[in-house]
């Protein structure tokens, strides 16, 4: 999870700028976030279900990279346990993308343990359960999530838009687990994709790459409840992802290159380790624990509900997005392998996925 601004602005600026419009605090590794206490605007209008397969489109020519000022590092809390392992099951039959998890293979692969707090289990519990689960063949590595949710909202919809401004969904992989060149993928509940490449943490000053594309990548969001309105309660949105190991490859960049690039992008063999890491970003809004109030329908004309009810006159102006974020309130980040700081660019915290293959 980057940031443009932390990009765009050097740090000095920040103190300049009137008091009481940016409130920085600490992110998970990518230098200061700008507290968002301001409305999001208003997205199109979402359906009960969503199922979308998205390709991300090809590298630019040019690539664009982002520096990235100092900043102060987070406190690391006492590490208590070793990162969390997961054994990633080859699978025979590459699952059917529409993010409902159903097919044999999700049902037979485990579940992760729950996410929790990026800083351990010192800290309070996730309001709500996430879990994820991993396949492989050949050809994909395929990532499914489960994240409970009562109140389903999404605003962005362009590629390569900074989707944790939105609660999302990331991945972290790390191949050859050097801490170095390595891929982060983000998406939001309108399917909307983020991805970037880091040269390097950005404790050791990246750069985040973000013109890198998971080239291939498909996507699908399946959504139980109802998308931006307020007015009932939801119960979760699952996803899928398929990426293809041809897709782990860096960009052509002006800096040495380490390990990566002779990897070729090739798949993992059956008993190698990657250092994978899954995150949440989670948004409290002024809705959380309740629903808003539901407008009394249009009565039907001359009580016959076969004719049409008369048209319902809007109010001056756009109305408000419903869901508003707490001003001066944080995101929380909620993560598989906790990193004992607020800092997910610090691969050495990263979960070992483990590639099985028990088909032979």
């Amino acid at each position: 999870m980057t940031i443009a601004k932390r990009h765009t602005f050097p740090l000095f600026l920040v103190m300049v700028v009137p008091f009481g419009v940016f409130g920085a605090n600490a992110e998970q590794g990518r230098g200061l976030r700008f507290a968002l206490s301001d409305a999001l605007s208003p997205p199109s209008a979402g359906g009960d279900s969503l199922a979308t397969a998205q390709i991300a489109p090809p590298n630019p020519a040019t690539p664009t990279l982002l520096p990235t000022p100092a900043s102060p590092p987070t406190s690391p809390v006492a590490v208590t346990a070793p990162p969390r392992e997961y054994a990633c099951v080859r699978t025979k039959i590459a699952p059917t993308l529409d993010g409902k998890l159903d097919d044999a293979g999700w049902i037979a692969a485990p579940w992760t343990e729950d996410f929790l707090d990026i800083q351990g289990p010192a800290l309070s519990a996730p309001r709500f359960r996430t879990r994820a689960k991993m396949l492989w063949d050949t050809t994909h590595f395929y990532i499914a999530a489960e994240l409970r949710e009562p109140h389903l909202w999404a605003t962005l919809k362009t590629h390569d838009e900074i989707v944790f401004h939105d609660n999302d969904f990331e991945v972290f992989i790390d191949p050859d687990g050097d801490s170095r060149e390595y891929y982060e993928i983000e998406v939001n509940a309108l399917g909307t994709i983020f991805d970037l490449y880091l040269h390097k943490r950005y404790k050791e000053d990246g750069p985040a790459e973000h013109a890198w594309n998971a080239e291939g990548l498909r996507t699908a969001i399946h959504l139980d409840g109802t998308l931006n309105d307020p007015t009932d309660t939801d119960r979760a949105w699952t996803l899928e992802w398929a990426i293809p190991w041809s897709a782990f490859k860096p960009p052509e960049l002006p800096l040495p290159s380490f390990s990566e690039k002779t990897r070729a992008a090739a798949a993992p063999k059956a008993g190698e380790v990657w250092r994978v890491n899954f995150s949440r970003v989670q948004w409290t809004t002024t809705l959380e624990g309740k629903t808003a109030s539901q407008e009394a329908p249009a009565l039907p004309i001359n009580d016959s509900y076969t004719q049409p009810a008369p048209p319902i006159e809007s109010a001056p102006g756009t109305p408000a997005f419903p869901y508003q974020k707490v001003p001066g309130k944080p995101e929380d980040n909620w993560v598989w392998s906790p990193q004992w700081q607020i800092d997910m660019h610090d691969p050495k915290y990263w979960g070992k996925v483990k590639f099985v293959d028990t088909t032979r």
